[in-house]
């Protein structure tokens, strides 16, 4: 805290946290330092880092002090989290309109090499600590999550996925085998359409396709559920209880998304190719018993082990970014949606990249 004069005018600057613990503080210096007689004082909040409910407490009360020493207190400068405080109480210190302080280029671009910085720190000592609790969790002692929390867990992210896996990999299976069945025809090559659809069903569109599936539908529900309890403080009631909340939610996840994914890749390769099949049999005439032999003529160990790796692996990371997203939650319940949609974005984008070096790696 400081006060300055400028141009003849009091200026009182607040700097660091106006919160719970300062309010009482920067109140009674508010209170020592304006002036028992009309004029203005300018209430500078350029420097705040942070603002909370006592903080616009202190603001208002500070207002009404100064009404009634018949002075007037303008808010000259306010920082962005005080500003985005301020909108959440709907405050009105002063009808001119006030001037946001603004970081320049380079302080931008430290804030966000610092904040990158952190946020790939909490990404590995979360990975770590899953894998940790994940590995060896079984082994030590401690209160972990309850024995039917996997079952409950491989349902949700598993079996209930069944069917709308099942019905786009067949639809995506038909198309493939659409768009091929034109272009081969014309060179008598139909018998083809097989090779087409199994092999890009089992090494790329099956997997990715999947983990797409289960990033907007079970990687959301898992940042969401975690957001919520973040936002409620039930995972701090879990640390106060003693149990470690990676332990406790999170690791049966794993286990139950490490057992499902690759499931779930091998029901879309089937009915991927299926897809295929009815229309290989419907627009060119190709027996099924010839189409499924062609397919286990092409199909080799190496495309099927390198699309059930991958889609493990995509299991893994869409895990992974929807407890970061849930666990790194901050604020209220808008930011429950907020976490969602950013845990969805980030899951598939970081899927793609992950199968793009897959593919860098098994195919250059």
């Amino acid at each position: 805290m400081e006060r300055v004069l400028e141009d003849g005018q009091t200026r009182l600057v607040v700097r660091g946290r106006l919160d719970r613990e300062s309010a009482p503080a920067v109140l009674n210096w508010i209170q020592a330092w304006l002036p028992r007689r009309p004029g203005t004082v300018g209430l500078d909040l350029g420097e705040v880092e942070a603002l909370d409910s006592a903080g616009v407490a202190v603001l208002a009360e500070s207002l009404e002090l100064a009404a009634k020493r018949s002075c007037t207190v303008e808010l000259v400068r306010i920082s962005e989290p005080a500003m985005r405080t301020l909108r959440m109480f709907r405050f009105k210190g002063d009808a001119r309109e006030v001037a946001v302080a603004r970081p320049m280029l380079l302080e931008s671009l430290g804030d966000w090499l610092v904040g990158s910085w952190v946020a790939t720190q909490r990404l590995f000592v979360l990975m770590a600590d899953t894998f940790y609790w994940a590995v060896f969790g079984p082994f030590v002692g401690g209160r972990g999550a309850p024995k039917a929390e996997l079952t409950r867990q491989a349902i949700l992210l598993g079996s209930r996925a069944f069917g709308i896996v099942a019905l786009l990999a067949a639809l995506i299976g038909l198309t493939l085998a659409l768009l091929s069945v034109h272009q081969l025809s014309q060179f008598g090559a139909n018998i083809y359409v097989a090779d087409l659809v199994s092999v890009a069903m089992v090494r790329e569109m099956g997997p990715i396709m999947t983990a797409i599936i289960v990033a907007g539908r079970s990687g959301s529900a898992i940042a969401a559920e975690l957001a919520t309890m973040e936002v409620t403080e039930e995972v701090d009631a879990l640390k106060a209880m003693g149990f470690s909340p990676i332990r406790f939610l999170v690791v049966p996840k794993l286990y139950a998304v490490t057992f499902t994914q690759p499931l779930l890749t091998v029901v879309s390769i089937c009915f991927g190719i299926l897809g295929g099949m009815s229309i290989a049999s419907v627009a060119l005439g190709i027996p099924p018993e010839a189409y499924l032999n062609r397919v286990g003529e092409v199909l080799r160990a190496k495309d099927i082990g390198t699309g059930l790796l991958k889609s493990l692996v995509f299991g893994w990371i869409i895990l992974v970014v929807a407890v970061y997203s849930g666990l790194g939650t901050r604020g209220g319940a808008s930011e429950v949606g907020t976490s969602t949609t950013r845990s969805v974005v980030l899951a598939i984008f970081s899927v793609i990249i992950a199968d793009c070096i897959f593919s860098l790696i098994f195919y250059l």
